[in-house]
């Protein structure tokens, strides 16, 4: 059986390359733009006619709403729109496409609005409803990828600078552009300058500052670092001035660290840093590209533009009829999984035509995540090369794919050294290498005449193997190597079986022969088979894979895998791993406040934490970090939750303390968390026989112990809130080495120190006093109310149990300087510190009153007699608790008048001999006795009893030092008179 071509128009017979594609045998030129070449025509560039880059231009969503949206800001009038944007992405996300879009809007604007990119475009600006004039724009155009800080350009006259640059480019078309220019320098790089420039002008102006990093990388040089502060302080100015003026706008790339390959000097790293804040403020991050886009961005840019929906139902439909063959289906469709199901097939490949979906899938979803290949840029490369060899063979009658797949790139050609530069390998020259071999030694070598699979398919035919195709092994062994390039998702390495059938799967493939191949390319290389084939055992339900080994070392893998792992990545690492090391020891609840949508706000993410207990609360790094110069941000939001700024009602945020992450630190554990995955990776990709596996998992280990080491240390700060004569102030503070503030421990013990929390069961009573005194309440406090000022008054110290409280309450209300009370102000003597009630409202805190002595005189007297009535008491004249006869009166005072209307008075002598109190019912009586004393001359009772004077004579016997705090409280009464004497009992 011979292979004959599907019964549909073939993609060869549909679509017509490009003659820049055919001219350069599929390097396709430069396909890189170079918004420098297009402007200043500095060597000769086909995308700098305007017809031919609107007809290689695929009008995708995100490019016309940008370009639009820049239109609308130039070109029409009093609609206020965007003014700044910012194209940050890495190399091949489509920049400098979109940048010469924008010069051939403004330079040509009749000529690109006819065109269907134009059209869009137009549509975007609001043309519908407002007419777009670019006709007048005054284009300032830095390509700092073309100049040298500090060096003279013919381009831009006598100006060394940005500043400088730009004045000479805006007042190009002046009569006097050399006065101009010296003018507004003299006047210095500044908003109200720039203002001044633009209203001077007074037509629309483009400001558009092409990679701006390699200028400021070129600025870090030691003789040119001196500039810096300078070009800063203009490209400050200028964001603010182009937000403020109308029909002005700035369109600026700069690359994010993380996307350039080569990194950025410290010094440029923070200027970038410096300057992203301002751009944010005032404009938009913009990106022009989006994965949707891609099949059609390639597709557009390889072969001319042709109707080609007709056909690719029809090449669809072929598809699928074929794969309803019951094999097909059970054996290859149904495990790829539900994203690759024959029902989905037609639409999937409507989309991709005349490519594979399959081979778009791997590109698009699983290549670029390598962050040196770039997705549009290193798949043109090898797309082209690819299909030119098979759009020649068609054309020379020879067999071609219906589809151009997985297994299609033609490595015996220059798409081999296309796909091994491509970035795939992320620049690993052993990697590199060894591909190269495996591909020309197992595959098929240069000139097509040799390598194992080559030889498969020729024995495969000599044994009567018809799989309905010309190359069957080479197309699954090329598919095999393409899937083993780089880590597949989850860790997974290589392709299963069904993977490798499907790469050849099509109209007229029967699976019987398409198995046969698939077996005599995983056999041994003994019989035939792969050399360099590997495979994982199946386990479980997850399927066995293979793929083409160059046997790395476990660092080669390790490089090749850190370049698979995403900054978010590691980021979300460190936050996981920041949440499972966080314990409360010492706080009664731990909360984890996770990065918050853009859709949610401060507020929303902070709610639900208000409560009455102390509160250690982790935050996510990813979003709140402290110090290096980016921290605004975080404290505006603390200060938010804290209630020092408005806008998030809290009760008890005195009680609430956060750990919070150093930048430096965090950075420092996002690099640990990378190697850590990375690790992880390798180890999913070695075989579990493999004599590496056991030193991967050790490195592993030691990564995640690293990790586990750099996010404990990254989070260095703690934060509490205290109230100064200024208000609710944020106290931000550091621990020491090497302590950390995910441990309730150690930040407990850090407030100690702060006198911001007493440590456990260490709160006094008398420090509770002191607390109720200083606050001034003005009243007597209930029980509920103290036991919420720990946790709601940042006057007071933090707990770690109520029943601290309660014992220094306890001590109180059985003190003799304070009382407990009811609601009738009786008092209330607990029996021990669990009586103490901590929610009731009808009990009060109040401090026992202190007896004021009588006059010096009368007390002396009284003194006097009470001396002499011990005395007698110790003769035996006088009774247990009674007086003699002369001594004794009515048992009160008495207010009743006289017989002349006055009141009249008497004095009542009570003595209380000195006797033992040790008898529990007898210490009772005592105790009732003197609390009617209390109480008859209570102040909040001077309407009751008309006392005027007081005299007290008391004779304790106590163990040495138990009444000192009697004598201290005696003193404070004038004129009283204390001694001690030693006791001989």
């Amino acid at each position: 059986m011979t292979a004959t071509n599907p019964p549909v128009a073939h993609w060869a017979q549909v679509l017509t390359l490009r003659d820049e594609v055919r001219q350069t045998d599929g390097s396709v030129g430069e396909l890189q733009m170079s918004l420098a070449k297009a402007v200043y025509q500095t060597v000769p560039v086909p995308y700098a006619n305007i017809a031919y880059y609107t007809d290689i231009t695929q009008p995708t969503p995100k490019l016309v709403g940008f370009l639009g949206r820049v239109a609308r800001r130039l070109g029409v009038s009093d609609l206020d729109a965007q003014a700044c944007f910012h194209l940050d992405q890495g190399m091949g996300g489509g920049k400098s496409h979109a940048l010469v879009g924008i010069w051939h809007m403004i330079s040509r604007p009749d000529a690109f609005f006819g065109s269907e990119l134009g059209r869009g475009v137009s549509l975007a600006a609001g043309s519908n409803h407002h007419p777009v004039d670019l006709s007048r724009v005054v284009p300032v155009i830095l390509t700092c990828d073309s100049m040298s800080p500090g060096k003279k350009d013919p381009r831009f006259g006598p100006a060394t600078d940005l500043f400088g640059r730009f004045l000479w480019l805006l007042f190009a078309d002046h009569a006097d552009r050399m006065g101009r220019y010296q003018h507004y320098s003299n006047l210095g790089a500044n908003k109200s300058t720039l203002q001044a420039a633009f209203a001077e002008v007074d037509r629309p102006v483009l400001v558009l500052i092409d990679e701006l990093m390699d200028y400021v990388m070129a600025l870090t040089d030691e003789s040119a670092i001196g500039g810096m502060p300078g070009e800063q302080a203009f490209l400050n100015a200028l964001t603010d001035a182009v937000d403020d003026q109308p029909g002005v706008a700035l369109v600026l790339v700069m690359i994010k660290s993380e996307e350039d390959e080569s990194g950025y000097h410290p010094a440029a790293e923070a200027f970038r840093d410096y300057l992203s804040p301002r751009l944010q403020r005032n404009g938009e991050t913009v990106t022009v590209t989006e994965p949707s886009d891609f099949a059609q961005i390639i597709r557009r840019r390889l072969f001319s533009h042709a109707d080609i929906q007709s056909v690719a139902v029809a090449t669809a439909a072929a598809f699928v009829t074929a794969g309803q063959e019951e094999a097909w289906k059970d054996q290859v469709y149904t495990p790829l999984g539900s994203k690759r199901t024959l029902a989905g097939l037609p639409e999937r490949i409507a989309d991709t035509y005349p490519f594979h979906p399959d081979l778009f899938a791997l590109v698009s979803k699983e290549w670029t995540v390598v962050q040196a290949f770039q997705r549009v840029r290193s798949t043109v490369s090898i797309f082209a090369r690819t299909a030119l060899y098979w759009s020649t063979e068609h054309d020379a009658g020879r067999w071609a794919p219906s589809l151009i797949g997985v297994g299609d790139i033609p490595l015996h050609t220059d798409a081999l050294e296309a796909l091994l530069s491509s970035g795939v390998l992320a620049g690993n020259d052993r990697a590199i290498q060894g591909y190269r071999a495996v591909a020309t030694t197992d595959i098929v070598n240069t000139g097509g005449r040799g390598g194992t699979a080559y030889t498969l398919d020729i024995s495969l035919k000599e044994n009567g193997v018809d799989a309905g195709q010309a190359y069957p092994a080479r197309r699954m062994a090329t598919a095999c190597l393409a899937y083993s390039l780089v880590p597949r998702p989850r860790a997974a390495r290589g392709a299963t079986k069904s993977e490798l059938l499907a790469a050849i799967a099509g109209p007229g493939v029967s699976y019987p022969p398409a198995e046969e191949v698939f077996n005599a390319l995983v056999a041994s290389p003994a019989d035939g088979g792969l050399g360099a084939l590997e495979r994982t055992r199946p386990t479980g339900r997850v399927p066995g894979r293979f793929y083409l080994s160059i046997k790395q070392t476990l660092n080669m893998y390790h490089a090749n895998a850190l370049t698979m792992v995403s900054g978010d990545d590691a980021l979300d690492t460190v936050w996981a791993r920041a949440q499972s090391l966080a314990d409360k020891q010492g706080f009664s609840a731990l909360y984890k406040v996770p990065r918050p949508s853009s859709d949610v706000s401060t507020s929303q993410a902070f709610s639900g934490l208000d409560s009455q207990q102390t509160r250690l609360v982790i935050l996510d790094p990813r979003r709140w970090t402290l110090l290096n110069g980016r921290d605004r941000a975080t404290r505006a939001d603390i200060d938010l939750v804290y209630g020092v700024s408005p806008g998030l009602p809290s009760t008890f945020a005195s009680s609430l303390v956060m750990a919070v992450a150093t930048t430096q630190r965090r950075d420092r554990a996002k690099a640990f968390a990378r190697d850590f995955l990375a690790w992880n990776q390798v180890v999913a990709q070695l075989a579990e026989d493999s004599d590496e596996l056991s030193e991967a998992q050790a490195r592993r280990d030691e990564a995640s112990k690293k990790l586990d080491e750099a996010v404990t240390r990254a989070y260095q700060h703690y934060v509490f809130v205290l109230r100064t004569d200024n208000g609710l102030t944020v106290q931000y503070k550091t621990l020491p080495e090497p302590q950390t503030s995910l441990s309730g421990g150690h930040v407990w013990a850090a407030l100690v120190s702060d006198k911001r929390a007493v440590q456990p069961n260490q709160l006094s009573a008398d420090y509770v006093a002191q607390l109720i005194r200083a606050g001034r309440y003005g009243r007597d406090l209930t029980p509920k109310e103290i036991f919420a000022y720990p946790y709601s008054d940042p006057t007071w110290p933090l707990i770690q149990a109520d029943e601290e409280m309660r014992e220094a309450l306890f001590k109180l209300a059985t003190s003799s300087e304070w009382m407990l009370t009811d609601s009738d102000g009786l008092e209330i003597r607990p029996n021990s510190p669990a009586q103490i009630q901590s929610a009731t409202l009808q009990q009060q805190l109040r401090p026992r009153l202190i007896e004021e002595l009588a006059e010096s005189n009368r007390q002396k007297v009284i003194a006097a007699e009470a001396v002499d009535h011990r005395n007698a008491v110790l003769d035996g004249r006088v009774g247990s608790l009674g007086s003699t006869n002369a001594e004794a009166g009515t048992g009160g005072a008495s207010t009743s008048p006289s017989k002349s209307g006055e009141t009249s008075f008497e004095t009542t002598v009570i003595n209380l001999p000195l006797s033992s109190v040790t008898d529990p019912v007898k210490r009772d009586q005592v105790w009732h006795f003197v609390r009617e004393i209390a109480s008859l001359i209570d102040p909040a009772k001077g309407g009751q009893n008309d006392v005027q004077m007081v005299g007290l004579q008391m004779t304790i016997s106590a163990a040495s030092g138990d009444t000192r705090s009697l004598i201290s409280k005696a003193e404070q009464v004038p004129n009283a008179i204390t001694r001690i004497e030693d006791d001989d009992l």
